[in-house]
């Protein structure tokens, strides 16, 4: 029974052996125990077969014998890969110092990311890691336990419940939750609640104060419309007014759109550059001489190796520039005037803030001239009229905490 492992760690060659009497040659090889395989005719008088190293000298007598001739065809093996090594010394040493470094590499905190937090700076959590060794550039067998770890930074931070490190490869994860603390009313002093623009009230309900209109009133800026005076005349008390109070407020919006307009498509040409990732650097491969188009677009897409939880230092980046052209393309007068109203709409609603809603739009006028169209639109707009108006000189009550 052949055994391939064997073979390859002992030597083998390949011959071919000319003569008239090979088939004699194997009986007496077979006889001498010596192992030949992978037998075949090439010619008349042509063989070719394979033999171990140390067999090969075995052959030689009876090949004398039978008056054959053998030329060795093929090396292979660990004995001729062992030589072939030594004549290139310099690719084998710059081998063994290129996985040395690869292990020393991924033995080294590179990068360090924070997650989780809301209230406190990340970059806080970072000189904290760094106070206990977590660090790009730290060596990871220096490190001590990550629950030592962990307890360590829970007492550099307070305001957290838990840190989770996670080491992935060269990357060490910071998964923080912060403490949940119940969030505070913010102490207010006395006030009204008055209009901070010209309107017509929709809707009215105040939570605390007294109401000062009605629906369907008209309303000018700086108008009382919750008073944080409560109480009758014998007897009074300011509170701090709370509600919400919604008008209708009347706008005149003013757009322009041009009737060209221009848009960008891809040609078809497109240029990828490959760059090499070494740690946080990057270092370009191909092609050498770096060409960019005058308008493009870029994607980018990395690969960098990892396996059961450790990620190489090294890895790969492509970046896929496609370039593109800008087309013109007509509207006509119809379209334009549409566009323009959709961006008046929005502009009008950026303006009112949250919760506001267009009841009703009417278009003064549309106008064409100098390749662009414009639009004049009247818009009524419900929103949140209600402004803060401190009641100065007067004090809260505590005992009610500025409820009635």
């Amino acid at each position: 029974m052949r055994n391939g492992l064997r073979e390859w760690v002992d030597g083998h060659i390949t011959i071919t052996v000319r003569g008239k009497r090979f088939e004699r040659l194997l009986n007496m090889a077979v006889r001498d125990g010596i192992r030949i395989w992978n037998i075949r005719r090439v010619g008349s008088e042509i063989s070719r077969c394979d033999i171990l190293i140390r067999d090969y000298f075995r052959l030689r007598p009876l090949l004398k014998e039978t008056g054959c001739r053998s030329h060795v065809e093929q090396r292979d093996g660990l004995p001729f890969w062992l030589l072939r090594v030594r004549r290139r010394s310099g690719l084998a040493i710059g081998a063994f110092l290129f996985f040395i470094g690869l292990y020393m590499l991924s033995s080294f905190i590179w990068s360090v990311e924070v997650s989780g937090t809301k209230h406190i700076d990340p970059q806080r959590v970072i000189r904290a890691a760094e106070q206990i060794g977590i660090k790009e550039g730290a060596w990871k067998v220096k490190l001590k336990q990550p629950l030592l770890l962990q307890k360590e930074l829970l007492s550099l931070l307070p305001e957290t419940t838990w840190i989770g490190i996670e080491m992935k490869g060269t990357k060490v994860l910071l998964q923080v939750v912060e403490k949940e603390e119940p969030v505070q009313p913010l102490a207010t002093g006395p006030r009204h609640l008055v209009a901070k623009k010209r309107a017509v009230i929709h809707k009215i309900l105040p939570e605390v104060g007294q109401s000062q209109v009605t629906n369907n009133q008209m309303v000018e800026k700086g108008q009382v419309l919750i008073s944080g005076i409560i109480g009758n005349d014998s007897r009074q008390q300011a509170v701090s007014a709370r509600g919400k109070v919604q008008g209708e407020v009347w706008y005149v919006s003013n757009a322009s759109v041009p009737l060209t307009q221009t848009h960008y498509r891809l040609t078809g040409e497109k240029q990828m550059q490959q760059y090499l990732l070494v740690g946080s650097y990057a270092i370009q491969i191909w092609p050498l001489n770096k060409q960019s188009f005058a308008l493009s677009q870029s994607s980018e897409e990395r690969f960098v190796p990892s396996y059961a939880g450790y990620t190489s230092p090294i890895g790969w980046k492509t970046v896929t520039q496609l370039e593109t052209e800008p087309v013109s393309e007509q509207m006509s007068a119809d379209e334009a005037a549409e566009l323009a109203k959709r961006f008046a709409r929005e502009d009008i609603l950026q303006k009112a803030g949250k919760d506001a809603f267009i009841q009703d739009e009417k278009v003064l006028h549309v106008t064409s001239e100098n390749g662009k169209v414009y639009v004049s639109i009247h818009f009524s707009v419900i929103e949140d009229i209600a402004a803060e108006q401190p009641l100065v000189g007067l004090t809260q009550t505590p005992a009610n905490n500025g409820n009635p």
